[in-house]
């Protein structure tokens, strides 16, 4: 008899815990839609700005590719352009469900295996994504810093309204420079 009542005591520890888990692979999962819909609007937003940001590097490095003009007009959208390109909009991920079913072993709670599949290569494509920002950001930081042997900061702080406005530099090679 006593073996008996263990023996249930047993199987109805195992039914909660397997209850439990259950109940928590359905949190993490709403948790994670979550996260894919913050991450999906945060790639939208990037998407577009980068858009924006690629068709004014493109007519920064259309004006840089002709002589350089001294009109006013043409110093100041070249100022402009550079300025507009100096930075980015970059996506910020949302890692938060990723992290707590990688570290504190959620991925096994989840039952079906396409759907772990699916979640570790959104983790792989999100690390890969992770970096195309970082050498993004890393490209626009090193324009950034070419552009200070060309244009003049006192332009940027007054929004590029100077009668005298000029370039620190005229000189093709260090433009070139720049542009590439």
């Amino acid at each position: 008899m006593l073996f008996l009542a263990v023996f249930c005591g047993f199987l109805a520890e195992y039914q909660l815990e397997h209850v439990i888990e259950h109940n928590k692979e359905k949190e993490y999962m709403r948790s994670m839609v979550e996260d894919l819909a913050q991450d999906t609007t945060a790639i939208n937003i990037a998407n577009t700005a980068i858009l924006a940001h690629d068709k004014d590097l493109d007519s920064l490095l259309d004006l840089l590719e002709s002589p350089i003009s001294k009109n006013k007009d043409d110093l100041k959208k070249l100022y402009e352009l550079h300025y507009y390109n100096m930075g980015s909009e970059a996506a910020l991920f949302t890692q938060r469900t990723i992290s707590q079913l990688k570290n504190a072993g959620g991925l096994r709670l989840v039952r079906h295996q396409n759907v772990a599949d699916s979640i570790t290569l959104y983790d792989t494509k999100l690390q890969y994504l992770n970096a195309i920002v970082k050498s993004y950001d890393e490209s626009t930081t090193d324009m950034g810093k070419e552009g200070y042997a060309i244009f003049d900061n006192q332009y940027m702080r007054h929004d590029f309204e100077s009668e005298s406005i000029s370039l620190l530099t005229y000189n093709a090679a260090i433009i070139r420079h720049y542009a590439n």
